[in-house]
């Protein structure tokens, strides 16, 4: 049933819902268009389409719609930040400044995140009851945090001239701070200059989030590319299915992706205008 114009405006979870379609609808409209006899598939089980549905729904969010999300954290005192439950991809780590402007911190390629061995006198690894070997804070965790934000070394601008001799070194350019994820442990680990600052995760998700088919959402723009995506991967999983066919589908679903990125594609005239105002300057 359509929303009235009350109801849209005054409800907050209402707006900007129009662009969407649940995916159980796509999944209904998909077992009633696709499925049955004298069409393109005679027989296939609905959690079948429900698996290929939200598999194509995760495709869509790492190769085209880019969801990315994120979130603003006060970093504690022990320098740690957990990971956000969905994360699946770093986009972008910063801090923010008291003008709200973020700043890009770059990570942290010559310190690792490794686990540590507890050993005794003579070096030998210690064991615990079950002869698994027991585990503390590495060394590498300890200096880092014990880095006094006085020292030169806390600075990352000192890291441009780390391991060589001949001027700065470009990819450690930045001034920001650094950081190190440990996906093991879930844990994102940061240099002590940015002790005490507000940190924003940028991240891609796969727009999952332990939803269900009722409450999982699919922009209008890629309704035909899931339409082709579930028939193509059905089609190509199924016995006994003619080869042009599958071939046929398999096109129909790659020209469906492409049609999909074009139409998704974030690219306003009036931008691209305004960038190309300056192309005929001459440089002094």
């Amino acid at each position: 049933m359509a929303l009235t114009d009350r109801e849209y405006y005054e409800n907050e979870e209402n707006h900007g819902t129009y662009q969407y379609i649940k995916l159980k609808d796509i999944i209904n409209n998909f077992m009633a268009f696709y499925v049955g006899d004298n069409k393109i598939i005679n027989d296939v089980e609905r959690f079948d389409v429900i698996f290929h549905a939200k598999r194509g729904l995760q495709e869509l969010h790492y190769d085209a719609l880019r969801d990315i999300k994120a979130i603003e954290m006060d970093l504690p005192d022990d320098l740690k930040m957990t990971l956000p439950r969905d994360f699946v991809r770093l986009v972008r780590l910063s801090w923010v400044d008291d003008r709200g402007r973020y700043h890009a911190m770059r990570q942290d390629l010559e310190t690792g995140t490794p686990i540590a061995y507890l050993q005794d006198d003579e070096y030998n690894i210690i064991y615990d009851s079950e002869d698994d070997a027991t585990t503390g804070t590495s060394v590498t965790e300890n200096k880092r945090a014990a880095i006094d934000d006085d020292q030169d070394s806390a600075s990352s601008l000192s890291d441009e001239f780390f391991g060589g001799r001949f001027g700065m070194m470009p990819d450690k350019a930045n001034v920001n701070g650094t950081y190190n994820i440990d996906k093991r442990l879930g844990l994102i680990r940061f240099s002590s200059e940015v002790k005490t600052k507000t940190i924003v995760i940028e991240y891609v998700s796969d727009g999952m989030d332990e939803l269900g088919e009722d409450e999982l959402q699919v922009n209008k723009l890629a309704e035909d590319f899931m339409y082709k995506y579930i028939a193509n991967q059905i089609l190509n999983h199924k016995f006994g299915v003619q080869e042009y066919i599958v071939r046929r589908i398999k096109n129909e679903a790659f020209a469906a992706m492409k049609n999909m990125k074009i139409r998704m594609m974030d690219i306003h005239p009036f931008d691209l205008t305004q960038t190309l105002k300056g192309r005929n300057k001459w440089i002094k």
